[in-house]
């Protein structure tokens, strides 16, 4: 199928290979200086709740409500109880997430995000026990100072890896070389949650800026079905501004033989 994109700039692309093919023959270090950029966008922006949203900080509590709804169907769980266990919170930011849903649920958290001080924001944020709203015993155990292309989960440590706004930042090589990773940190019946604005009048848009790559839903389907990865849900985030990407989320899974038979 044709995915067929543009940057920032206007510039089009016929399909996803053309850009990567452009990066790699650029001069030597692009693709590093590619996740070197994003990094020093996000280092230069507020070390808050509503920098890490883009100065929609309003949306949180909406962005909450339907994680917490659709992190339980994709375990098949009823309630919005303790699940114990734990979950890995990648591109974590300053700790949003880990703080107002992961925590909540789950015994140990471990934080991932490349951005000096947004990690050290939720260090502090995530550490102390100043209005600490999940329970007393749910710790934030592990805070990794790395971006999800050299992040290596540890074997059979986690029941969910969730994934927000985040793998835009990664090129399609990297992104399936990661799931790759991610499923050998997974415990048997673990998920992987990715949650990502999706575009829709094309296949995808390069922020030039940050180094992001929004891609079209057709197109998240693809880089998963490459990763040999399952989805087994797919849902629109409600309530959110209309001027805004749209936001989906996805719970996926690694494929095996009897799940790939499954679907037929």
């Amino acid at each position: 199928m044709s995915l067929r994109g543009e940057d920032s700039d206007g510039k089009k692309y016929s399909k996803p290979e053309a850009l990567w093919s452009e990066l790699a023959q650029a001069p030597e270090g692009a693709q590093e200086a590619w996740y070197n950029r994003a990094v020093a966008y996000w280092d230069s922006q507020e070390a808050s709740v509503n920098g890490v949203l883009g100065g929609y900080g309003h949306v949180s509590d909406d962005d909450i409500t339907e994680s917490r709804k659709f992190l339980f169907k994709a375990l098949g769980k009823t309630g919005q109880g303790v699940l114990g266990g734990c979950a890995a919170d990648c591109g974590a930011g300053v700790g949003r997430v880990s703080q107002n849903l992961l925590l909540h649920h789950f015994q140990e958290v471990d934080v991932v995000e490349p951005s000096h001080h947004y990690i050290e924001s939720a260090r502090k944020a995530l550490s102390g026990s100043s209005a600490q709203s999940w329970p007393s015993q749910h710790k934030a155990v592990n805070f990794y100072k790395v971006g999800l292309e050299n992040w290596t989960p540890h074997s059979e440590r986690y029941d969910v890896i969730w994934i927000q706004w985040a793998l835009l930042y990664l090129t399609d090589d990297d992104a399936v070389a990661f799931f790759d990773r991610c499923k050998a940190g997974l415990k048997r019946g673990g998920v992987i949650v990715v949650k990502e604005n999706i575009c829709k009048h094309t296949e995808f848009v390069v922020d030039k800026e940050d180094s992001s790559l929004t891609r079209s839903n057709k197109y998240m389907l693809q880089l998963f079905a490459k990763s040999k990865m399952l989805v087994m849900y797919n849902v629109l985030q409600r309530n959110f501004p209309k001027e805004l990407f749209p936001v989906r989320m996805y719970a996926i899974k690694p494929r095996t033989v009897t799940a790939d038979l499954s679907q037929k």
